[in-house]
């Protein structure tokens, strides 16, 4: 006895929600052994919350899933860039590794509330780590339903390997996941640090009501029930908005009181580690190892910009520069260039391009060569000046789709300085900066996820899954659904202040409230964008994005597609097979076959070949 439970104390205590069980638990090995007492129960309960933080699921595969192929996600152009292009295929090895994720999580708490609930432990403990497990069940299954809709739904410990399990319908699973969110808002009211409270069990309980109302199940009762359960939430104070939108994504964050629900990290733990920074920062951008694998477009960059000029949320959720560094793995950056910082001394990205002030000429060897403004050094000019200039939105006459004719056309006076016509011609190459120029500058990486520090490929970052800002717009949602536009707006209103706010504010007052005249329907689309704004980054985009149904994806996919830069870099790959490029979705034609498609994932050709109950994929696969 004593080995079993050493041996699943050391498991545990070196997880502290972080490091996952064995693929087998330990509790299967010897049940009368873990749930014997409180403690090794626990235990157990803290290795179901570690599979949540997995590589194949929270730890990396369902934030690079929802995220790189939301619709304004970019990678280069491959074989495997299928999710990004919108044209998922059912091969991807991703798509397999992110369906088994969550179903190991199934798999586990299926387990465990077996186990805990055949046990002869005290019924409130019962109540508190079942209730908590079935939160976790839920989540799972929200997620699944989410990127596949119909998915086997599966409460019992299975038999056997290889069991045929066709595919339950998603009011099936809907109705599965609301019961276990009603048996956990049993337990306690306080969330602890990595783990749900009931108070946030009934956020998430107000959430799904919500998704079913979104997608016409039963809509007008689910209504009513999310503005019930979000009311509730709402009233009781539990939870309330960070003051400073940044300190939302710093370092191991772990008791703001806007998480609902996170999941929490650690260095160590070889599988349970947040590797998002390793997948989405840009090479040589921190002290680990990164790969450029995904960026965010520039259209979703526009978006933002143009709708809100100069948004504090803007930096905090695209990186546009760091300190450059001579390659990954690298513990510092490159010395300082000159006697003071300087642009020479960083890298930079869209909107922003980096230019050199020729001063005049002079006779070298017989030769005239260029002469450049320098940064100086002990006195000595080491090399030329880099200078910066940012794409002028307030020129644009839609500042959400920069004009490439406009910049191009752009003259300098003939009196100008060398600066000032240096500057312009910076701007008139804007093709050469962003569209024909082969580098990976041209694209916005993401800030949320970005680590400077980072360790190898883990990150020093926890991940709230779903926090306190996304509630109240989903609750102003609700609440314009059943005609209350003013409460819609008012609710969107402490989103918007908050985050204008917060530290970077230039005082213009962006992101502005909305007038309060807003029709119904204007407000139901300000609050599909706002979603995007303040969840840009954060696993719940691909959600977000599709579950307004075919015309919002629609909206959002043609304001992608019709982005003058997108479209130029596009043409631009058909004519040189250059790899470092954007995509036009569907080649512009966005069918609403395409777009049905592109609500859902297929189910993964894994799967189908191991399970003999699922037929059929989903639409379009």
């Amino acid at each position: 006895m004593k080995k079993y439970i050493n041996l699943i104390l050391s498991v545990a205590v070196a997880a502290s929600l972080s490091s996952c069980l064995d693929e087998d638990p330990l509790y299967s090995q010897n049940n009368n052994i873990v749930f014997a007492s409180e403690s090794n129960a626990e235990l157990a309960l803290l290795g179901c919350y570690a599979y949540m933080a997995s590589t194949s699921a929270y730890g990396q595969h369902f934030q690079e899933i929802p995220i790189s192929g939301s619709g304004f996600g970019w990678s280069q152009r491959s074989g495997s860039d299928g999710i990004v292009s919108l044209q998922a295929l059912s091969s991807d090895g991703l798509i397999s590794t992110t369906w088994n994720g969550m179903y190991k999580v199934i798999s586990e708490t299926n387990a465990y509330i077996e186990n805990m609930e055949a046990s002869s432990l005290a019924e409130d403990v019962k109540t508190q780590f079942v209730g908590e497990a079935k939160f976790l069940r839920a989540l799972a299954y929200y997620n699944l339903v989410s990127l596949f809709g119909d998915v086997p739904l599966k409460v019992t410990v299975s038999t056997s390997e290889g069991i045929t399990a066709p595919r339950n319908p998603r009011e099936e699973v809907f109705a599965q996941i609301i019961a276990d969110l009603k048996d956990a808002s049993n337990i306690n009211e306080k969330n602890e640090s990595g783990r749900i409270g009931s108070w946030g069990v009934k956020a998430f309980l107000g959430k799904v009501y919500y998704k079913m109302a979104a997608l016409d199940i039963n809509p007008t009762e689910n209504w009513k029930n999310a503005k019930d359960m979000f009311d509730a939430v709402y009233a009781s104070q539990t939870f309330s908005l960070e003051k400073n939108f940044a300190d939302l994504f710093g370092d191991w964050v772990t008791n703001s009181k806007e998480s609902i629900f996170q999941i929490n990290f650690s260095l160590t733990s070889p599988n349970c580690f947040n590797r998002a920074s390793n997948r989405f920062s840009p090479t040589s951008s921190t002290t680990g190892v990164n790969w450029s694998t995904y960026r965010a477009t520039k259209s979703a960059y526009d978006l933002h910009e143009g709708t809100y000029p100069e948004d504090p949320r803007i930096a905090a959720t695209f990186l546009t520069v760091h300190r450059e560094r001579s390659g990954n793995n690298q513990p510092n950056p490159k010395p300082q260039v000159g006697d003071t910082p300087s642009a020479n001394d960083s890298v930079y990205y869209y909107p922003y391009i980096t230019y050199k002030v020729q001063l005049g000429t002079k006779m070298v060897d017989g030769k005239e060569v260029a002469v450049y403004d320098s940064i100086y050094k002990n006195g000595k000019g080491v090399e030329p000046k880099e200078y910066v200039v940012r794409l002028p939105y307030e020129q644009f006459a839609d500042p959400t789709n920069p004009s490439i004719s406009y910049l191009e056309n752009l003259k300098a006076d003939e009196n100008a300085t060398p600066q000032e016509k240096a500057r312009i011609m910076a701007l008139k190459k804007v093709q050469e900066a962003f569209v024909t120029g082969g580098k990976q500058t041209s694209w916005p990486a993401h800030a949320k996820l970005y680590d400077m520090n980072q360790q190898g490929t883990a990150s020093h970052k926890n991940l709230m899954v779903y926090r306190y800002a996304e509630m109240l717009l989903l609750m102003a949602d609700t609440y314009n659904e059943l005609g209350d536009t003013k409460r819609a707006i008012e609710l969107a209103e402490e989103v918007l202040k908050r985050a204008r706010e917060s530290e970077g504010a230039t005082g213009n007052g962006e992101p502005k409230a909305w007038p309060t005249g807003l029709s119904q329907e204007e407000v139901r689309k300000k609050l599909y964008f706002e979603r995007i704004f303040e969840l840009f980054g954060e696993p719940d985009m691909y959600d977000m994005i599709r579950i307004r149904g075919t015309q919002y994806l629609k909206e959002a996919l043609e304001y992608h597609n019709r982005h003058e830069l997108t479209k130029a870099s596009d043409s631009y790959y058909t004519e040189s097979a250059q790899k470092w490029s954007d995509r036009i979705y569907n080649n512009g034609n966005l069918t609403e076959d395409f777009l049905k498609m592109n609500l859902l994932l297929p189910i993964p050709d894994s799967e189908r070949d191991a399970n003999p109950g699922i037929t059929e994929n989903n639409f379009g696969y």
